[in-house]
């Protein structure tokens, strides 16, 4: 065992100043992240993300050239982190249903520190002000798409339903259209409960997937 631990060459070290840098990007990210939290998005300003990570404004701009640039960044972790495996062990209409109000329920909770409804609805209308935000959020909704789509035409074959792309990612399209309903819905009607939503998710999936 020794002497194959000899042969195997040591991995190579990263060099510092990548190191440095990626360390910078994340503190900025996380940074932004915070304020968009906290004070949505249209209102966190590049110097407010600079103040809560702790640099100047003029260090922000080394390594992003704009706040869409920094929401790029930030869609582009969470795809990497948890974009595949939050669809991954999909495999039911009745997964595709709980997963939908598990993401409802955890919105109306406050949850995820990175993301929540009302941020959610601020960086959609943010989409019809500035186009390159709107070419960011369009992609990642391109690649949750496909996503879906696929675990559509699995779900299909599992219940016997052969599905062409096409008509996968038409219902891709609609389950797309009733997770951000919901987003909508956190915001406008605090009191609606999973209960009530349930029984008519459950009629659309099974048509969604017949």
């Amino acid at each position: 065992m020794s002497s194959l631990r000899t042969r195997t060459p040591a991995a190579p070290k990263p060099a510092p100043v990548a190191t440095h840098a990626a360390r910078q990007r994340e503190r900025i990210l996380e940074a932004a992240e915070k304020c968009f939290i906290e004070s949505g998005f249209h209102a966190a300003s590049m110097a407010h993300i600079a103040d809560t990570a702790g640099i100047s404004a003029g260090l922000i701009y080394r390594y992003f050239d704009s706040k869409a640039l920094i929401v790029k960044a930030i869609i582009e972790r969470h795809l990497e982190t948890d974009g595949t495996c939050a669809i991954d062990w999909l495999n039911s209409p009745e997964d595709l249903c709980d997963a939908m109000l598990d993401l409802f329920e955890s919105w109306q909770r406050g949850d995820d520190p990175k993301m929540n409804a009302g941020l959610f609805l601020d960086l959609t209308a943010e989409c019809t002000r500035d186009p390159q935000i709107a070419r960011v959020v369009r992609d990642k909704d391109r690649l949750v798409g496909d996503g879906l789509a696929q675990v559509v035409r699995r779900i299909a074959r599992a219940r016997g339903v052969m599905l062409k792309s096409a008509a996968a990612r038409e219902r891709a399209d609609v389950l797309q259209c009733l997770m951000e309903g919901l987003a909508s819905r956190v915001v406008r009607d605090p009191k609606l409960r999973r209960s009530t939503l349930k029984p008519m998710l459950e009629k659309i999936m099974a048509v969604l997937l017949a």
